[in-house]
């Protein structure tokens, strides 16, 4: 097969979806069953080697990003940039299957297959800016129109697709996401140079990692955490990691307050190597999210032998399966209460650790990549 893959993702630093697209392309890169691949970047049509992507594949990823064109900053402009550059430069590679791995599915005169991760600008419009809510509402109709083949990271996220574009359920297919071998269960020793240079100490901190906006439930999670007894919150203080989103004035203001009495760290982004080590080192991962098309972080704080608190709605069953403490997200009583149960029982902490070790390891990106090759087989007529 010949495949033409959308690269627009790889920007420093990887998002969910720039570490998706890293790890198909590396894939596909290495499938016996691809003839010949290659790259889209802002429209253009390149070779793969510009990637130069080898075991440390996600670094190489970052370096060459930071090398390639530089990317228009307004996206009106860039998105007719994009689509006047791949229509010029596609119209010779008709016989390709054009995978877009990010939402955006540029026209195109062959066949062509879209990765749509989740629908909350269509769901739950209040957790994006009124801007990208326009956008998508006005431009993903067009996108599933144009598509031969729809992918998505899960039965639930598949079932909304169906619902809301009323599309025949044989051409969207459910393609669980997987998780990198780095993130497992890291010892003491492994991790203490992360910690003391964070002022952390193995087994003693409750983690969460998402951009502070409003889908990922900040306010409720800070709600939570101060209903926790005073001593656990002392024992196990809040970290969080990841950078300052959009409508989090509010949250950042409450969580500076915890800071002040020693119960949180607040982090930032933190390199992959660091992360890694974080995820390891906590004794509770909380990441009661409103609303998920897959929940990756979940997943790889199963594969890091921490036990997890998440949400009892959309995807997150599906991932979490039997081995997470799952709660009504919108429910802070019954969040403080499973949290509460978590920290001051060891046994139960260590029942669902065994438990989300063994459930990680159904999740795999040779299996990913294997189930989006059946895909593009289908489309080829195989």
């Amino acid at each position: 097969m010949k495949i033409l893959i959308d690269i627009d993702a790889l920007t420093p630093p990887l998002t969910g979806i720039g570490y998706y697209t890293a790890k198909l392309l590396k894939g596909l890169q290495e499938a016996d069953d691809v003839g010949e691949l290659k790259l889209i970047r802002d429209g253009n049509i390149i070779e793969p080697e510009v990637l130069s992507i080898t075991e440390n594949m996600l670094q190489s990823a970052r370096v060459a990003a930071r090398q390639l064109p530089f990317r228009p900053l307004l996206r009106w402009g860039y998105q007719k940039y994009r689509t006047m550059r791949f229509w010029q430069h596609s119209a010779g590679f008709k016989d390709f299957i054009y995978h877009a791995p990010n939402y955006s599915l540029l026209p195109f005169q062959g066949r062509s297959v879209v990765t749509i991760h989740d629908l909350s600008f269509i769901r739950h419009p209040e957790f994006h800016p009124p801007d990208r809510v326009n956008y998508w509402r006005k431009n993903i109709h067009r996108v599933v129109k144009r598509a031969d083949h729809i992918i998505t990271d899960s039965e639930f996220q598949r079932g909304e697709i169906i619902d809301v574009f009323d599309v025949e359920p044989d051409n969207v297919s459910a393609i669980h996401l997987g998780v990198s071998g780095e993130f497992r269960a890291y010892s003491m020793d492994d991790c203490a140079t992360v910690l003391a240079e964070n002022g952390l100490q193995y087994k003693q901190f409750c983690l969460v990692v998402a951009t502070v906006e409003p889908r990922k439930n900040f306010e409720r999670i800070v709600r939570a955490f101060e209903s926790l007894p005073e001593e656990l919150k002392y024992a196990y203080p809040l970290v969080i990691v990841g950078d300052k989103g959009w409508l989090s004035d509010d949250i950042h203001q409450s969580i500076e307050r915890l800071i002040e009495k020693k119960q949180a760290h607040r982090l930032g982004y933190v390199p992959d190597e660091a992360l890694w080590r974080l995820y390891a080192s906590a004794t509770v991962f909380v990441y009661p999210s409103l609303y998920e098309g897959f929940g990756l972080p979940v997943l790889e704080a199963m594969a890091s032998g921490t036990a997890v608190l998440s949400s009892n709605s959309s995807s997150i069953p599906e991932v979490a399966g039997e081995a997470c403490v799952l709660v009504d997200p919108y429910f802070v009583e019954q969040l403080t209460d499973e949290w509460r149960k978590l920290l001051s029982d060891e046994t139960k902490q260590s029942h669902h650790v065994s438990m989300g070790l063994k459930r990680a390891t159904i999740f795999t990106w040779d299996k990913c990549v294997a189930e989006t090759i059946n895909v593009y087989k289908k489309l080829d007529g195989g």
